[in-house]
């Protein structure tokens, strides 16, 4: 089944660096579905995702950002990726 998830996820990307050059904005959304989707199914993929997030906090804020206005379902497999604080 996890490698369903991965076809799918490679098949938003790859469509999404198709369309990125149109008009329509459909390739960023399309990639960003796509980033979900792996991070979904990926606990290394998260934490790769959340150490980027610790470096660089411009990443933060745009995924905090996502995070803030996407459904339910989506801003919790968001914020799995949230950098853990400090003690």
């Amino acid at each position: 089944m996890k490698i369903l998830w991965w076809i799918l996820a490679a098949a938003l990307i790859v469509l999404g660096l198709a369309t990125v050059w149109l008009p329509l904005p459909t390739g960023v959304p399309l990639m960003t579905a796509g980033a979900i989707v792996i991070i979904a199914t990926s606990r290394s993929a998260a934490r790769m995702v959340r150490k980027r997030r610790q470096r660089m906090s411009s990443l933060n804020g745009a995924i905090t950002w996502l995070e803030n206005r996407s459904p339910v379902r989506l801003a919790r497999i968001l914020k799995r990726t949230r950098p853990r604080k400090k003690l």
